[in-house]
């Protein structure tokens, strides 16, 4: 059952390594993003670098993203301001994104909703970035167990004066990016746009990541985007890994910044309606 749930309070008092083994969540790469390259260019992002490591033991984390894609999702964010009022963050992970995007609740006065079907990432990612922004985040960030279809369906679709921006790094699966990408189509006017990463990311056929299929399945294949975070050439990182087989397609972008004022929906199918199109997923 989908739901809203609240902070495990027993975690504020942890460091970073003490939660993670209290969460059971397993590292793997321990890849941190270095955003040391992008100090400077502005006094907002400054500080949400500042703010990401905060003493022995609160390193204990994977970031899934490179550094570029913090930067271009915080600018992107940033040059929307006034035009939406909610990020929705589906999957979160060890809270990588979730750092950056609580930053620009904090400073865009702006909501944040985290959305995984894993409590444990959940608690991990809000606590995150509770250390960072604690008022932002106990008053206007919000987690939800369950999918995105159940959060459109639960709790979207019943309200009002919402203009929301879709952060999308959950599941990599084709099937699975159509159903969340799907489900955006019955919110009609409260979709502004969306962020979606790894639309570069191939593997061994079992997981089938192709989210940049998924795109343009639900968008078309001349669906306006702009390119965000790195694009990898000839790099270790375009060779199969060790854990999924994963790796990235040489040339292509990490992430599609689409916005909806330049892209309309090729799919769903506008005769199948919500109730039809939420019992096949």
């Amino acid at each position: 059952m989908a739901l809203f749930i609240d902070p495990d309070e027993a975690l504020k008092s942890l460091n970073f390594a003490e939660i993670a083994e209290r969460l059971n969540i397993e590292i793997y790469s321990g890849f941190k993003s270095d955003l040391t390259p992008w100090l400077g260019k502005n006094i907002i992002f400054d500080d949400l670098i500042a703010k990401r490591n905060t003493g022995t033991g609160n390193d204990h984390y994977e970031d899934q993203c490179s550094a570029k894609y913090y930067y271009d999702i915080f600018n992107t964010i940033k040059s929307s301001l006034g035009e939406a009022n909610r990020i929705v963050e589906v999957g979160v992970f060890m809270g990588g994104s979730t750092s950056i995007l609580a930053g620009c609740a904090h400073y865009l006065g702006i909501e944040l909703d985290l959305i995984d079907i894993n409590p444990d990432f959940l608690q991990f990612a809000h606590e995150r970035a509770r250390r960072s922004y604690p008022e932002a985040v106990e008053s206007r960030v919000r987690m939800f167990h369950g999918t995105l279809p159940e959060y459109v369906r639960d709790v979207l679709m019943g309200e009002e004066n919402v203009k929301i921006i879709i952060h999308h790094d959950g599941s990599h699966s084709f099937e699975q990016v159509i159903r969340d990408l799907g489900s955006l189509y019955y919110l009609n006017d409260k979709l502004h746009s969306i962020l979606i990463q790894d639309t570069h990311l191939r593997g061994v056929p079992k997981y089938f990541n192709f989210v940049d299929a998924a795109v343009y399945s639900i968008f078309g294949r001349d669906v306006t985007y702009a390119p965000i975070g790195s694009v990898y050439n000839d790099s270790r990182l375009c060779e199969p890994n060790k854990w999924q087989g994963n790796y990235f397609m040489p040339g292509e972008p990490e992430g599609m910044y689409i916005p909806l004022s330049h892209n309309k929906f090729h799919y769903p199918h506008p005769k199948i309606g919500f109730s039809e199109f939420f019992e096949s997923v």
